[in-house]
């Protein structure tokens, strides 16, 4: 049992415990004497309470280990702020015991002092208050939870949906909120009874929750209207993916009254704070898209404005279009040349990724990657860039020996990499030593899971992969970030190099430069246009760099022409 004492009860505690008189332990409500948080004695009731044990009791155990920890910081609270004055009332406190397995009753607390002896003691009185406690919670739970399904109900879930918004203005993010209607519920209650039907909502309320975040709100207004508030939709999936989902779960087969059952639903999207800046107008606008989606043919989702349902219909369409991208060969790379300020000369390329699509013609990278890696498909994507990649750089090598190759790592396949091990399997299919490769990451990589983060980029460090940073300075990169993380280089971002004779620009990259050199990181200054600025780096000291001035990102063919790299 935790919060043990040093101090175990003495000789003198016993003698002034006797003096005081069983009168007061024996009480059918628990008592505690304490001196402090140093537990003296307790009654037969307490014990029942609490669960301690004589032998806890013999060894001075802290009062505070027989208090739940929810509860602890209350109840310290609680003794520091007793009435001073004489004939004042205390103050009761509602807390939870401890038990033996963390699941103690409920208590009332009621603490008052008094003499033992030659000094002050406290006398805690704890009354079982579990019963109230218990109806207090069934309660609030009919108040604010559908007893068909468990799932939130109006009341809880207009509160929540009111508590998201204000979050939402503060953090200028955005809240998606989602209404969802059974197509043929009506018929299942026609034909299979009352019974089948709220068997069919439970189980629809299952499958709703598997769809959705524990950060969502999943919640039955009546009948067979559900909602769903979707938080923080930057940092979570598209609200038409989730829609999608909820269509899939939905149009799965039910069992109900021992016989298939199928259904479909319809879905309406409504965005705060894009469609509407009060709640009244929210749900309005989400039940007017619920009923276009109803009549647009059912077993569909339809967003508010006609404007956003056709965005997410095109980005569904662009989705499934990338499934199949690299299979078609729409994929290709490009490569930017790198040079090394100091001797002028080509020392190495970064690898970047392009898109053709045979419709849509250039997809711009921001909208696939971020595509890619919401689908899960960054993995199978970045796999075939690096392979692809690391064996043109290996035949470059043979013209030019001391030749690397750059590629840019997005976050979510960091993620991956630490549970795989498809580097170093790249590496020996396409020959390329370790040393010729650079990752460049950024430090959003640390976002999720730092631990796990640090540990796949020490072993791409060990294994003899270059980390280089990217955009520094752009976010929140400090000197603390740059000295965490593992990286050989850091880059310089192009917003930073100065246009003509900006004073404040040159002072800018001069710190970054000032910092990483403190670090003994290589800097590489990228978007390089202009003479001036490449004159600018290199007086400053910069290693490398790349931009339009040194050359564009052309195709591997080109890119072999131009530097003489054809092995002829």
């Amino acid at each position: 049992m935790p919060h043990r004492q040093n101090k175990p009860r003495s000789a003198q505690d016993d003698s002034l415990l006797t003096n005081l008189g069983k009168v007061l332990l024996d009480l059918p409500v628990g008592i505690l004497l304490h001196r402090g948080e140093q537990l003296l004695h307790v009654n037969a009731a307490a014990i029942e309470l609490t669960g301690i044990s004589r032998q806890d009791l013999d060894c001075g155990v802290s009062i505070l280990a027989l208090i739940h920890p929810n509860s602890r910081q209350a109840f310290q609270k609680h003794l520091e702020n007793l009435p001073q004055e004489k004939g004042q009332p205390p103050v009761p406190l509602e807390c939870q015991c401890q038990g033996p397995d963390l699941g103690g009753p409920w208590v009332e607390v009621v603490t008052r002092t008094t003499r033992l002896g030659d000094e002050t003691v406290f006398v805690t009185m704890l009354r079982d208050i579990s019963p109230y406690k218990e109806e207090e919670e069934r309660i609030r739970r009919q108040a604010n939870y559908d007893s068909l399904t468990q799932l939130p109900n109006r009341t809880l879930f207009m509160d929540r949906l009111n508590q998201e918004m204000i979050r939402a203005l503060r953090m200028k993010s955005r809240v998606a909120l989602m209404f969802i209607d059974l197509d043929r519920f009506k018929w299942v209650n026609d034909n299979l009874g009352h019974g089948a039907g709220d068997e069919l909502l439970r189980q629809t309320a299952k499958r709703l929750l598997g769809c959705h975040r524990k950060s969502d709100t999943v919640a039955r207004l009546g009948g067979d209207e559900f909602t769903v508030i979707l938080p923080d939709m930057a940092k979570g999936p598209f609200a038409e993916r989730v829609a999608n989902q909820v269509l899939q779960e939905l149009a799965r087969a039910f069992i109900l009254e021992g016989q298939e059952v199928f259904i479909s639903g319809s879905v309406g999207v409504t965005v705060f704070p894009d469609d509407a800046n009060n709640l009244e107008d929210l749900l309005h606008n989400a039940d007017t898209a619920m009923y276009r989606a109803k009549t647009s043919g059912r077993n569909a989702y339809c967003f508010f404005t006609p404007h956003m349902h056709a965005e997410a219909q095109a980005r569904m369409e662009l989705e499934k279009d990338l499934h199949h991208a690299i299979e078609r060969k729409q994929m290709t790379l490009h490569y930017q040349p790198i040079i090394e300020l100091a001797t002028s000369r080509l020392i190495g390329a970064e690898a970047l990724l392009r898109w053709i699509h045979p419709k849509r013609g250039f997809i711009p990278p921001d909208l696939f990657i971020r595509l890619a890696e919401e689908t899960g498909l960054i993995g199978p994507v970045t796999d075939w860039m690096l392979t692809t990649a690391c064996r043109k750089a290996q035949l470059w090598r043979q013209r030019l020996p001391d030749f690397f190759l750059s590629a840019n790592l997005a976050c979510t396949r960091c993620r991956e990499l630490s549970t795989d091990n498809r580097i170093p399997g790249i590496l020996k299919e396409t020959g390329l030593p370790p040393t010729a490769l650079v990752l460049e990451i950024t430090e959003n990589i640390l976002g999720e899971d730092e631990e796990k983060a640090m540990a796949m980029l020490a072993q791409l460090r060990h294994l003899g992969v270059s980390l280089w940073l990217d955009d520094f300075g752009t976010g929140q990169s400090s000197l603390s970030t740059l000295k965490k993380l593992p990286v050989t280089g850091v880059k310089v971002d192009r917003l930073f190099l100065p246009q003509g004779n900006n004073e404040s620009e040159a002072v800018l990259v001069k710190a970054i430069m000032g910092m990483a050199k403190s670090l003994n990181r290589i800097v590489i200054g990228e978007g390089v246009e202009t003479p001036d600025q490449m004159h600018f780096l290199k007086n400053l000291g910069c290693d490398l760099a790349q931009g339009y001035y040194f050359g564009k990102p052309v195709h591997a063919e080109d890119f072999e022409e131009i530097y003489g790299l054809t092995g002829k």
